[in-house]
């Protein structure tokens, strides 16, 4: 009975050695010591003493992307929950802003369609995906998302 123990215990620190290695070499880990004193100077790269190109534009979709853009939107307040349960935090229908409709805020511009809204701010395209709906209210703009049987209601500042 010892025997296979012994053999279990075996395989076991085998696979685990295995892991633990290769965990270390995905992850970049290095086992070395602390060196004292100050590291030295870095090299400076192909670029020095060239201008560095601009960020690159920024694209993404969720009900999140209007809070990404501070600049055009202050959140004042968002709740997430099941769609039945959010009913009554939704607005009215005569509140919605009809799509087609074109806002701007700050420097965004947002383009409300029939399913899905679109923020434009230079080079930048954000959009918040099917089903979206977006509200005129006395609150600000409100924003509902519905997805997967449930809803995201987040009201905005226009800036």
């Amino acid at each position: 009975m010892w025997r296979y123990y012994l053999i279990a215990a075996l395989i076991v620190l085998a696979v685990g050695s295995v892991l633990f290695a290769n965990r270390l070499a995905s992850n970049g880990w290095k086992l070395n010591a602390q060196t004292p004193g100050s590291p030295p100077p870095a090299h400076p790269g192909p670029n020095e003493g060239f201008v560095t190109t601009p960020e690159p534009n920024f694209s993404g979709q969720g009900g999140w992307v209007l809070s990404a853009l501070p600049g055009c939107f202050e959140q004042l307040s968002s709740i997430e929950g099941p769609s039945l349960a959010l009913t009554f935090h939704i607005p009215p229908a005569r509140e919605r802003i009809l799509p087609g409709t074109s806002l701007r805020s700050g420097n965004c511009t947002i383009l409300v369609r029939d399913h899905d809204v679109w923020i434009y701010r230079g080079g930048d395209r954000v959009r918040v995906p099917s089903e979206a709906r977006l509200y005129g209210t006395k609150d600000g703009l409100t924003l509902v998302y519905d997805h997967a049987g449930r809803t995201q209601v987040r009201i905005y500042r226009r800036l």
